[in-house]
């Protein structure tokens, strides 16, 4: 068994092994859109020549206490059935964790329902809220905004400086540059996203995306303007009149209720998203009629890589590191956006 980098010419053969996983191929190829990603972090494992398990590391910066911190996030791993039991992930783990360090990487994140499995890497389980809103079909709109569908070359600049100073309060957010938010684009909604700006006047102020997600409308990412929180309420509105199928005039709407409500599908009016890191917005959303309730999920886990340099970076000791970066993404104030995903 070779165990090693991928190469450039392999890319064809690592999406037919993951398209055996969801039997979905451009759920994997999507994330050639991605400006950060390398043939080198992608990791596989061949038997005879045929390349038969895969780990993805994923290239990114997040906000962590007021810093930038290079983060390595693993994805994609996957052991053709045949192959499995023989050890070949966990080769394949123990070298992504070199090779993360060796890249400079400081901190890693992972999405798994095997923690156990994980664990065994140094990577732990941390508990987050997701946020499950009913109600917000409901909400009445108040006619002052204009809700319209983003566009890139219009509206690109002034959502990526919302996202900045919105999602740059939390902690674990990722950092995006413009080619970082050009790539994210074409890969975060697959295989739709509904992305919806409110206007007030020539100015943006708020900002929200979503898709249809494991058979729920998700609110994968939003953001609004200090002072603008109604125009941020108002795009709840919006996008919950849509998941529930509701009648709603316009070529916008109908267009939300395509990706969000399709035709076959059973409309909802619960829309999944994270909140808990905004009391004061999770405020004006139930002032305005809806019911919140939070839901715990374990399957998000962390590890530090470089705890010299992620110490350095706070004024610790290297041993105080894990302590520190579990003490931040843990917090209710921290999210991964689930645009950011991979």
């Amino acid at each position: 068994m070779e165990i090693g980098a991928a190469r450039a010419g392999d890319r064809d053969e690592v999406l037919d092994l993951l398209a055996r996983w969801y039997d979905d191929r451009d759920f994997f190829a999507r994330y050639h859109h991605d400006p950060a990603f390398r043939d080198d972090l992608c990791l596989v494992a061949r038997d005879n020549g045929r390349i038969v398990s895969t780990v993805q590391i994923f290239d990114r910066t997040v906000s962590l206490g007021g810093h930038h911190v290079p983060m390595g996030g693993i994805g994609s791993v996957y052991t053709a059935e045949e192959f499995r039991d023989r050890g070949i992930a966990s080769e394949l783990m123990r070298l992504a964790v070199e090779t993360m360090k060796r890249e400079g990487f400081e901190i890693s994140l992972l999405f798994a329902e095997r923690i156990d499995f994980y664990e065994r890497f140094g990577w732990q389980a941390v508990a987050r809220q997701f946020t499950a809103l009913l109600g917000t079909d409901g909400i009445a709109l108040p006619s002052h905004f204009n809700v319209d569908r983003f566009e890139s070359d219009r509206d690109l600049e002034k959502v990526a400086k919302i996202h900045r100073e919105y999602s740059g309060q939390f902690d674990a957010t990722a950092v995006r540059d413009d080619p970082c938010w050009r790539g994210n684009l074409r890969y975060a909604g697959n295989p739709g996203e509904y992305f919806v700006v409110a206007r007030e006047g020539a100015n943006v102020t708020a900002y929200l995306r979503a898709m249809r997600f494991h058979g729920f409308p998700m609110v994968m990412e939003y953001g609004y303007v200090p002072g603008a929180i109604d125009a941020m309420i108002a795009l709840f509105a919006n996008v919950g009149i849509a998941a529930a199928r509701k009648p709603a005039n316009g070529e916008i709407a109908q267009q939300a209720s395509d990706i969000l409500a399709p035709e076959g599908a059973d409309p909802s009016s619960m829309l999944v998203t994270h909140s808990a890191h905004d009391p004061v917005l999770e405020e004006r959303l139930r002032q305005a009629g809806c019911f919140i309730a939070h839901h715990e999920d374990q399957f998000y886990m962390w590890r530090v890589l470089n705890p010299h340099r992620l110490a350095a970076r706070f004024a610790i000791e290297p041993d105080a590191a894990q302590a520190r970066l579990f003490e931040l993404v843990e917090n209710s104030r921290a999210l991964f956006w689930t645009a950011d995903r991979f």
